[in-house]
């Protein structure tokens, strides 16, 4: 599904603000489009405890209010990872936007009011991006191959400024579903894939398949284990969700809501409680969960916002 890469960057950074309405001012407000159609990432932004989507037409967040919507900068975010510090992103303009298209790779510390783009800009739009929380640690699949930046897997550790190949031997996949970096550790990352769940502790030098899973749809990786969706294909292709420790093959069933029957796309987890998590399924469906899955609160139906919290 997706392909490897190699690079160096762009040296300066360029600072924009998308908005061309000088008079407006950037904030999260009221929600005036609950229909949300096509979602390209979730997260924790800024090291709070508001949950973040990045949508095709611009950013939405719940918090202890309910859902708010971004008044201005409608992009259409495409691989949005949220960090301590702000995210990291890639994507296209919105309609009448003065940034070019695409994105290449930009962060945002203000939560989507400005961005600085750091690699790539109006060169590449990056699907598969991955970034450590803490470590800032960027990894990209570039489906795009350009001089500077070949196909494949690559990495930076100073946000852009320089980048290395990562070789991937030992990945035996042929399909790709999302980059998973390691919060602190910015050397781990791990790829789910149809073939299974690979982990590298080498910066993808080399990978090593984490155990038997397949059919694995999103991964996401925290300070000692993570977090891995599947599909229980003997079980009528039911949703599942796992949890699992670096180191052991023990892993933890995590009981999802008994309605959900499409597969989690993206799955969250909160910075502040190590039991708050956040699952979006491919019918643009979101819950959440503040105690392990024991109970699950509702914030969209296929794709409509819930407005009570």
């Amino acid at each position: 599904m997706k392909k490897p890469l190699v690079g160096v960057v762009l040296g300066g950074l360029l600072i924009l603000s998308a908005c061309s309405n000088k008079e407006a001012s950037f904030a999260y407000e009221d929600v005036t489009n609950p229909e949300v159609n096509h979602i390209h990432g979730t997260g924790y932004s800024n090291g709070g405890p508001d949950f973040f989507i990045a949508s095709h037409a611009g950013l939405y967040a719940f918090g202890k209010d309910g859902w708010k919507e971004a008044n201005l900068e409608k992009n259409d975010y495409m691989g949005f990872q949220p960090t301590e510090d702000g995210f990291f992103a890639s994507g296209h303009p919105a309609v009448n936007s003065d940034l070019k298209n695409p994105f290449g790779l930009m962060k945002s510390a203000d939560k989507g009011a400005t961005f600085k783009q750091l690699a790539f800009y109006g060169e590449i739009d990056f699907h598969y991006l991955g970034a450590g929380y803490n470590s800032n640690a960027v990894y990209v699949f570039n489906e795009t191959p350009t001089a500077e930046l070949k196909a494949g897997l690559n990495y930076t550790l100073d946000e852009g400024q320089s980048w290395t190949a990562s070789k991937m031997e030992g990945y035996s996949a042929t399909t790709l579903s999302n980059l998973a970096v390691h919060p602190s550790s910015e050397e781990i990352i791990a790829i789910g894939s149809q073939e299974g769940l690979f982990l590298s502790i080498d910066y993808g030098a080399t990978f090593n398949k984490l155990n038997d899973a397949t059919s694995v749809t999103y991964v996401t990786l925290t300070e000692d284990g993570g977090y891995y969706s599947s599909i229980k294909e003997q079980e009528q292709e039911q949703p599942m969700l796992q949890k699992f420790t670096i180191g052991e093959t023990k892993e933890s069933d995590i009981p999802l809501p008994e309605e959900i029957r499409s597969p989690v796309q993206f799955i969250a987890t909160s910075p502040e409680n190590s039991e708050e998590l956040v699952v979006t399924t491919f019918d643009n469906s979101i819950y959440k969960t503040s105690d392990a899955g024991a109970t699950w609160n509702q914030l969209a139906n296929a794709g409509k916002l819930i407005s009570s919290n």
